[in-house]
Formats: structure tokens, C-alpha cells, sequence
């Protein structure tokens, strides 16, 4: 694997991606791990008190498109989008060129019965391995109330009766989410994860992260689970991993700001949210954690642009993807759903990149049992009094 570091001397990376007149290029053999410096690369800096060129900007990114791994100061946001969908994942660190080698190598080296304890998780999770799904049961706990972007498809609603995603019964607090668990496990004790998706954001509000943090205290061999669209995920890896989260599901719709504002009407402060779910998903990627990433598959918006999402979110350290046939409703509910065919044929584009999953049901919020078999969310909240939600 190649390595590139933004370091005008040759020695340190002290450079800014956009300010970098040169890269230094390192390969590293994986099975040996040996290393050498084979290239130093001229570049025409992008970035000049404040002015930014594409067309240089373009041809730096392409002067480095060849390696796995950036090192620089820093790197924003636009940068980070376009370097990791041409396959090259950011580190924002400085230091000698030398250090920075020697910990990257050890980290490549890292234990491999972490490796196999990161398999047996995937193993023992429902909506992440085909071997667990009919075996091992999920719950969802309906904790978070708002939404911090609108999606074109997406209708959250309150009720007992559609089985989609953004749909629950009523919301439970913090506070009350260790009985349910307890109740939940009584009712199924092939219970082996406990999620939380929705009905909102998980990160939009902090009820997500006291919830794990209670449950991940009483029950801590239960494999803890969110799922985010990824907009509040970038500095939040720590915490999640402190309160035991060790699965994440990222939904990734569009890599590109053309295809994404097709499909999200609304962002939280207009911020750019295909920078946010990537850099995201390094850092929890980075951190140990599994990822995997949802895409809803939405015939004549992103149905071209699957597999360059599938390439984007592997470079950025995700494992699996689960592609999904559209729900018509809300602002595309005039749009007709994929057919098994269309399914299909991305999910063989994408598996070129990464591992696919087939098995989603398309669960509620407030799911529990095991997928496919067994829904016992009704049973389990009986006769509990639930706090409504918006619809919005």
C-alpha cells in the first residue's frame, strides 16, 4: 500500500492538504510490513491566501489518488469528500514522516484475536451477518424523538401497525430502558443486540447516549448498536465506544452534493453532510467499531451512483452495506420502488467494493424478536404509557 505525506521538506508533515508543494510517498509491504520512501511528489498548491483553484485542487487530489492513506495537518471538508471517494482514506496528524511510518505499521499489526473477537461480534449480530438472522433476535429501543435533516422519503409517524423504519408506537426515556430490556429478554432470549434507530436521529438529541450508557452498565455482553444518519457523528466515536457501543450503521444515500440534494430536501445548518457520514465512519472505523452502511436504493436518483458510494464508505473503513428498494412516500411517494432486478444489479455493482448484506426487513423503531420471525414489540409495551413524537 502506498502512503502519501503533505511535508514540504521531506521530513515532517506540517502542511495543509490545499498548501502542500510536495507529497512524500512511502509503500508498505502488507505481509511484511517493511517499508521504503519510492516517490516525492511537486505539487502546484490549490489553496493561496485564502483563494482556492479547482482545476489545481483536481490534480492534486489525482497526484495521490494512487495511495490508500494521507497524512497532513489538515484537510477540509470538500477535500476529505473527494479524496476518500477516490479511495484514499485522511489522517489529520503531524510529525516526522519516520514516526508517523512506525505507528501506522504497528497499528497495521494490531493483534489479530482482535480481529477474530470483531468477526465473532458480526457473527452474534442479526442485521449484520446472514448466520445470525434467523438465529439471534434484535431489540430497538425508541428513544430519540427529533431529526436533525429531512430526507425526501422519509414520513416518521407514531403507530402500532407499519413496519418500516421511522416508525414507532410512542418513545420510552433513559431511565426506563433497563426494564425494557429486562422485559424483552424474558419475551425473547435470543435477544443478542440491543439497537437503537430512530424514530429520529440518534445523535440529534443525547437520549441515545444516557440510554447506552444505562443499559450498557446492567447488560454488558449484549452487543450495543446505533444507527445515524451520520450528520453529529464526526468527534462522537469515543463516547459511543465509552458507553458500549460496538456496531454503528451509517445511511449513506449520495456521495455527490448533485445526487444528495435529490434525496435531502434540509440539512441542519446547511451543513455538508456526506463529509460529516465520512469522516464518521473513519473515526468509528478507526476505533474498532463495525460499520456498516444503509443505502436506499431510488430508481433514477442514485440508482447510477451505487457503486461509487459502495467505493466511498469502504475507503472510509466501512465493512458491509446494506442496499435497500425505496419506500414511496413523503416527497418521492409518486416515485415507483426498484424491482428485485434493479436490487439486484446494484448490489452486484456495489459488492465489487464491499461486502453486501440481504437480509434487511425494513424494521420498525421499537423492534424486538428476532428478524423475520418474530415481532414483539406489542407484547413488550403493553400496557406502558408512551410519549408521542413529532411527525416532522
Amino acid at each position: 500500500m502506498r502512503i502519501a505525506f503533505a511535508s514540504n521538506d521531506g521530513v515532517f508533515v506540517a502542511q495543509h492538504f490545499g498548501h502542500a508543494r510536495r507529497f512524500v510517498i512511502a509503500e508498505i509491504d502488507e505481509k511484511t510490513y517493511d517499508y521504503a520512501i519510492i516517490d516525492i511528489r511537486e505539487n502546484d498548491p490549490p489553496c493561496r491566501v485564502g483563494e482556492h483553484d479547482e482545476v489545481k485542487f483536481e490534480n492534486t487530489v489525482g497526484l495521490i489518488s494512487d495511495c490508500r492513506v494521507l497524512f497532513a495537518v489538515k484537510v477540509g471538508n470538500l477535500a476529505k469528500s473527494r479524496l476518500q471517494l477516490a479511495g484514499v482514506s485522511v489522517l489529520e496528524k503531524p510529525g516526522f514522516i519516520e514516526d508517523l511510518l512506525q505507528e501506522y505499521i504497528r497499528y497495521l499489526r494490531r493483534p489479530l484475536l482482535g480481529r477474530w473477537k470483531r468477526r465473532d461480534l458480526m457473527d452474534d449480530h442479526p442485521c449484520f451477518s446472514a448466520k445470525a438472522h434467523n438465529t439471534r433476535g434484535r431489540l430497538h429501543l425508541p428513544v430519540s424523538p427529533t431529526c436533525n435533516i429531512r430526507c425526501r422519503f422519509c414520513v416518521r409517524k407514531q403507530n402500532a401497525s407499519e413496519n418500516r423504519p421511522g416508525v414507532a408506537a410512542g418513545l420510552i426515556k433513559p431511565e426506563e430502558a433497563v426494564e425494557v430490556v429486562q422485559r424483552a429478554l424474558t419475551l425473547c432470549p435470543e435477544i443478542s443486540v440491543v439497537g437503537i434507530a430512530g424514530p429520529g436521529d440518534t445523535l440529534a438529541s443525547p437520549h441515545a447516549v444516557e440510554t447506552f450508557r444505562r443499559v450498557h452498565a446492567a447488560y454488558p455482553e449484549l452487543i450495543k448498536c446505533l444507527s445515524t444518519n451520520g450528520l453529529e457523528l464526526p468527534g462522537k466515536a469515543s463516547l459511543l465506544w465509552e458507553v458500549g457501543v460496538r456496531t454503528i450503521t451509517v445511511t449513506v444515500n449520495a456521495v455527490a452534493p448533485e445526487v444528495l440534494e435529490q434525496v435531502v430536501a434540509w440539512v441542519k445548518g446547511g451543513r455538508d453532510l456526506i463529509a460529516a457520514q465520512l469522516t464518521g465512519i473513519e473515526e468509528c472505523a478507526a476505533l474498532g467499531m463495525l460499520v456498516k452502511v444503509n443505502t436506499v436504493l431510488i430508481p433514477g436518483i442514485n440508482d447510477k451512483h451505487i457503486a461509487a458510494i459502495a467505493k466511498a464508505v469502504k475507503a472510509a473503513g466501512a465493512e458491509r452495506q446494506n442496499i435497500i428498494p425505496l419506500i414511496p412516500q413523503g416527497e418521492l411517494r409518486d416515485t415507483p420502488p426498484p424491482t428485485c432486478e434493479e436490487i439486484e444489479r446494484a448490489r452486484q455493482e456495489a459488492g465489487q467494493y464491499i461486502e453486501q448484506f440481504r437480509h434487511c426487513q425494513h424494521c420498525r423503531a421499537d423492534a424486538c424478536g428476532i428478524p423475520g420471525l418474530s415481532d414483539l414489540s406489542r407484547e413488550l409495551y403493553a400496557g406502558r404509557e408512551l410519549e408521542t413524537f413529532s411527525h416532522g
